[in-house]
């Protein structure tokens, strides 16, 4: 019975380590450091790691900490990890022995320092070596995960392939690493790795907070691209386990601009890796919250103040204050100073119940303080200041809009710009809330996108509901603010795509409805401009372009999207719609576009070109006219770049519906979008033909004040002579009616002016491939209106008063 039982014992062994072998097999493709660290072991390190700082080339001094540690490395699964760090001393140096080299004595911290780095083990999974996952606690220290970070970085080498170089996750980011092979035996076990840090895309991420109002911004970029940073590493491997016996990096970092050669300022840091022992585990378990998963590069320490007080910004706001009656003004500009930088230690919590006592000492001094600062903690309170402010609507709108511009916001930004849209929602602020969304939005979906999705959904509700609060100045109509929340959605494009089905569905309803205004059409159709076409949405402007019911500035906005990434299918369909395309003005502009697609170089249109020719071939092209009434594609290439023009013209109008220009600079292989104006109208004919027509006003008046003038104008005359009628002529030369004439002229445009339908205008302006807004011709008579009474306020009423 005995035997029986240890035969099965033996079995059941053999089976799980053939089992082990068969997982690391498979996964060794996928994780290439699973046969460095083998599952179900854990393995033991010490790691030391110091940094030195100094002058090169002058006296023999260098400074900097010394961190030594027990690292234990458990592998509970396979490329899963738990790394515990134990025993940590924390040095600094205390004097220079007679040989130049370092003595160390314990930091006074050194205590603490161990507790904090003991207090939690660190998880992290590795895939492939590009792909490294932490799993912190909640709890942990920025700087104390910093440092686990350069642990971790130093042990992940992975079974080293053919190459010479490859792509591996650093705590600078993914950095470019080249490697040679010292020594091998069955597997090499002495390799050399060495890295340009400054090439690494994490390398420059670490900046310092400034004023968005300051002349010079980014600094911090140029700044250190005058560092100049390498990284060597060595390795020693145990031919038979495969893992890391011994590992030394070090980092140079020399300041160019006071260095030449060997000599000037730089920082050296080391890390030394010295195997100790491992032994087999029994725990299994790797519970973690993906969700809460960090980077392996390097995360900026938290810049607020531990103790959050706002004594020290009251009182030195006070002092501040209290200085324009007194003879020390040269102390204004460091208490200013002051001021701001105890503004940026704040969170949010202290700061906002700093504010509201700030406003009350000086409302002046406190928002230039707060424009000044520059953190997010600042941007909030002010958006939440000026929401108390009444009768500034105009002034509000250029704050927001002007905040919109900074460059990478963060989550807190997008959600202090949808509390202000939710609050109000005029065009300035819905833009400035699409720009902030469209910079912070990088693929991922985020909460706060998907709440601004909702606000969008629920403000748009198929083109039916009107926004409430638009403007004190412009009461807004249901039309008004679909055809807004419209624009700022295709401003954002595939965040809101990614974030909201349920919108885009919305959106899509919009376009095919028929009841809605046509601009609100064309907006539905253009929010789709910068989202992935998917085949929802394609055959929805495929019905809207194939339409001929609908109106020729509808089917074209679909087919402009359409083609925006066309392929064979799409192309396809378009051809072979024009044979039964009665609408001249669409199959003149539908040619045309495909004329100038045969004829570009772009390399993205190449494997269109060769199927456009061959459907074309049949097909005349039209002819090269400029304004002769035909809606038209004109696109001139050079090698600067381009300019692409839309003229879309209506069979019942003369006037053209549409005009766009835009323009593409060429640099550097890329193509740059330099800025685009369009130009959307409607209504004009009645007022050109009232004004220029046959029987119009100036034609008609300019015609009877020649024969008034009589001799005095006789060349004019001359040339009325061949161009009016002759009976129309006979009929116009009673002198004593030529006034009357006029008068009654001048009296029928002012009729057919009041009688006939309002022209409208839409005008927009994008520079630099951003959407800067759009203006309507209604906007522009208010705002006329408005400067009028401004005007008469202060050129009649003021002087006047005075």
């Amino acid at each position: 019975m005995g035997y029986s039982q240890l035969c099965l014992l033996l079995l059941l062994s053999s089976y799980t380590l053939a089992q082990d072998s068969s997982d690391n097999n498979e996964q060794t493709s996928t994780c290439l450091l699973a046969s460095r660290f083998k599952a179900y072991k854990k393995y033991v390190y010490q790691y030391t790691t110091e940094s030195r700082n100094g002058v090169v080339g002058t006296a023999n001094l260098r400074n900097g900490p010394k961190v030594s540690c027990q690292v234990e490395i458990e592998v509970p699964q396979i490329c899963r990890f738990i790394m515990h760090t134990r025993g940590c001393v924390l040095s600094e140096v205390s004097v220079m022995d007679p040989q130049g080299q370092p003595v160390y004595k314990q930091s006074p911290g050194s205590d603490a320092f161990q507790a904090a780095m003991e207090k939690n083990a660190l998880k992290f999974s590795v895939e492939e070596v590009t792909d490294v996952q932490l799993y912190p606690e909640n709890d942990e220290p920025v700087n104390i995960l910093n440092i686990k970070r350069g642990i971790i970085s130093a042990l992940t080498v992975p079974i080293l392939e053919d190459e010479q170089s490859s792509f591996m996750s650093t705590v600078h980011g993914q950095c470019l690493t080249d490697y040679v092979e010292n020594a091998r035996r069955d597997i090499a076990t002495d390799v050399t790795l060495s890295r340009d840090l400054s090439q690494c895309d994490q390398f420059y991420s670490r900046k310092l907070s400034n004023s968005p109002l300051a002349l010079l911004q980014k600094l911090h970029s140029p700044m250190s691209k005058l560092i100049t940073s390498t990284q060597n590493c060595n390795y020693q491997f145990d031919n038979r386990g495969r893992h890391i016996t011994t590992a030394m990096c070090t980092e140079q970092h020399i300041y160019l601009p006071f260095s030449h050669v060997d000599n000037g300022i730089s920082s050296v840091l080391t890390q030394d890796l010295s195997f100790q022992s491992s032994k087999r585990i029994n725990n299994r378990v790797f519970d973690v919250n993906p969700s809460q998963s960090k980077p392996l590069h390097f995360e900026d320490p938290e810049d607020k103040a531990p103790v959050q007080t706002k004594d020290a910004v009251l009182n030195t706001l006070r002092d501040l204050a209290a200085l324009p009656g007194t003879d020390q003004g040269q102390k204004r500009t460091s208490l200013f100073h002051k001021l701001v930088s105890s503004l940026r230690v704040l969170r949010n919590e202290t700061l906002s119940q700093t504010v509201p006592e700030m406003r009350e000492i000086s409302g002046w001094l406190t928002w230039q303080a707060l424009i000044q600062c520059g953190t997010a903690e600042c941007t909030s309170a002010i958006l939440q200041v000026i929401r108390t402010i009444d009768g500034v609507s105009l002034e509000v709108d250029a704050l927001v809009y002007g905040l919109s511009l900074q460059a990478n916001p963060d989550a807190a930004r997008v959600r202090d710009m949808l509390s202000m849209a939710q609050y109000k929602q005029s065009k300035a602020i819905m833009y400035a809330l699409a720009n902030t969304v469209k910079k912070f939005h990088e693929g991922a979906v985020t909460p706060v996108v998907t709440d601004v999705s909702k606000f969008m959904e629920t403000l748009l509700n198929d083109c039916s509901l009107e926004i409430q609060d638009y403007d004190s100045d412009f009461p807004p109509d249901p039309a008004e603010s679909s055809f807004l929340v419209l624009r700022v959605v295709g401003v954002m494009g595939q965040a809101m795509q990614a974030a909201s089905p349920d919108l885009i569905s919305s959106i899509l309803r919009c376009a095919q409805k028929t009841d809605i205004s046509l601009s609100n059409q064309k907006a539905a159709i253009q929010a789709f401009r910068l989202m992935d076409i998917n085949d929802e949405i394609r055959n929805v402007l495929m019905e809207a372009y194939q339409d001929a019911q609908s109106p020729v500035e509808k089917r074209l906005a679909a087919y402009l999207i359409l083609m925006k990434n066309p392929d064979y299918t799409l192309v396809s369909d378009v051809v072979k719609s024009l044979d039964n395309e009665r609408n001249e003005q669409l199959r003149s502009f539908v040619i045309s576009h495909l004329n100038n697609i045969r004829n570009s170089d772009e390399p993205q249109m190449h494997q269109l070109r060769e199927y456009i020719d061959l459907a074309l071939k049949d097909k005349l092209s039209p002819p090269n006219k400029v304004f002769d009434g035909m809606s038209r594609n004109y696109k001139i290439n050079s090698p600067l770049g381009s300019i692409q023009s839309n003229i879309i013209f209506d069979d019942g109008d003369t006037l053209p519906k549409e005009m766009m220009l835009e323009t593409t600079l060429k640099a550097f292989d890329y193509n740059y979008d330099i800025f685009e104006v369009s130009v959307e109208g409607s209504g004009f004919e009645p007022t050109i033909d009232a004004l220029f027509g046959e029987k119009g006003f100036f034609p008609e008046s300019i015609s009877r004040a020649l024969y008034m003038a009589g001799d005095t104008a006789q060349m004019l005359k001359d040339i009325l002579d061949r161009t009016v009628p002759q009976q129309d002529r006979k009929k116009r030369q009673a002198p004593q009616d030529h006034l009357k004439a006029i008068t009654e002229s001048f009296q029928r445009l002012m009729n057919d002016l009041r009688f006939s339908p309002t022209p409208e205008a839409t005008a927009y302006l994008r520079l630099l491939g951003n959407e800067i807004g759009y203006m309507k011709t209604s906007e522009m008579r208010k705002m006329a209106e408005t400067l009028f009474m401004y005007f008469q306020i202060f050129i009649r009423i003021l002087p006047g008063s005075v």
